[in-house]
């Protein structure tokens, strides 16, 4: 039963003071260099004040220590009162700037202020003003990589100098998602010549009517059905075809000797094909794709480059 309440009290200790009970998400809290000047004034006043026994310097320098005091503990609070929920990365192009949604829920009654968020060994910021009590909202955290493949995310961290900007409280998380970077889009914009997909899986566009058969049409273009009606060879009219389709495999980047850029070149020809409206194919290894577009067919080529190994091709 003893222990039973000593266990018991424990918990409550520890509920009461959550930062206690995760040292990942501990907050910690240090001068900021304002907060070091400031501090170096109020010791010059100490001594001003013991060697005038000037009264008025006393009430002065109490003031300020007060302000300190008082900064510091709603400082500290104020970054203790958020909790951080999902870390949802997004799948982004290597070398350029991109986000992370990070959640942030307010665990105080009372709204928390000026808070910087950021991941380590990366030097932009997101800035949330405001936070209401007792609600999540979602951040969008700035991050980029120079590298491609899957990665660990770096320590996210959340801070904040509020409301005087002599301390600066923080907490770093530690337990990151991976996050998978495809290959940077550099290269030739141009798609190769080799590029065009053979003439049987074009998109002709759609059906229009029948004519009579001429000898330099194509065989597969013979309506059979129609023509055993009319007693005669038809072949079909479409409208106008649409953009044609692309096949993107990895020897039409030979020219290429550094692995990085063959996949970069990959990569961008993917990327246009796919802002342009054309069918796609990527074959690459043993990696075979279908003819395709939209958001589905770019991401699934696109995975493929970003896991590639040197040699496997």
């Amino acid at each position: 039963m003893a222990s039973n309440e000593a266990a018991s009290g424990h918990t409550n200790f520890k509920s009461r003071r959550p930062f206690l009970s995760s040292p990942q998400v501990r907050t910690y809290i240090l001068p900021t260099g304002f907060g070091y000047a400031f501090g170096a004034v109020a010791i010059i006043l100490f001594f001003l004040a013991v060697g005038y026994a000037n009264n008025l310097i006393y009430i002065f320098l109490f003031f300020l220590i007060s302000v300190a005091l008082t900064g510091m503990i709603i400082t500290n609070r104020n970054t203790d009162g958020v909790e951080i929920g999902k870390i949802e990365p997004k799948s982004s192009f290597a070398e350029e700037p991109a986000s992370v949604l990070v959640s942030l829920k307010n665990r105080r009654t009372s709204k928390l202020w000026e808070l910087e968020l950021f991941f380590q060994r990366n030097p932009e910021m997101a800035f949330k003003e405001v936070l209401n009590e007792s609600i999540e909202e979602y951040i969008e955290v700035p991050f980029s990589s120079k590298k491609r493949g899957e990665i660990q995310l770096p320590r996210l961290i959340l801070q904040s100098r509020f409301p005087v900007g002599l301390f600066r409280a923080w907490k770093a998380y530690k337990k990151t998602p991976l996050i998978l970077i495809y290959p940077a889009r550099r290269g030739d914009p141009r798609f190769p010549l080799s590029s065009s997909a053979p003439e049987g899986i074009q998109n002709l566009g759609l059906f229009r009517d029948h004519r009579i058969y001429q000898s330099s049409d194509p065989v597969r273009r013979i309506d059979w059905r129609a023509s055993a009606r009319r007693q005669d060879l038809l072949v079909k009219n479409f409208e106008e075809g649409e953009k044609p389709s692309l096949k993107f495999h990895w020897e039409q980047t030979a020219s290429l000797e550094n692995f990085e850029a063959r996949l970069s070149q990959l990569a961008l020809w993917i990327d246009e094909a796919e802002k342009h409206g054309h069918e796609y194919s990527l074959e690459f290894g043993t990696f075979k794709t279908a003819f395709s577009k939209g958001p589905g067919q770019h991401k699934n080529c696109l995975e493929i480059l970003a896991r590639a190994k040197e040699g496997v091709v």
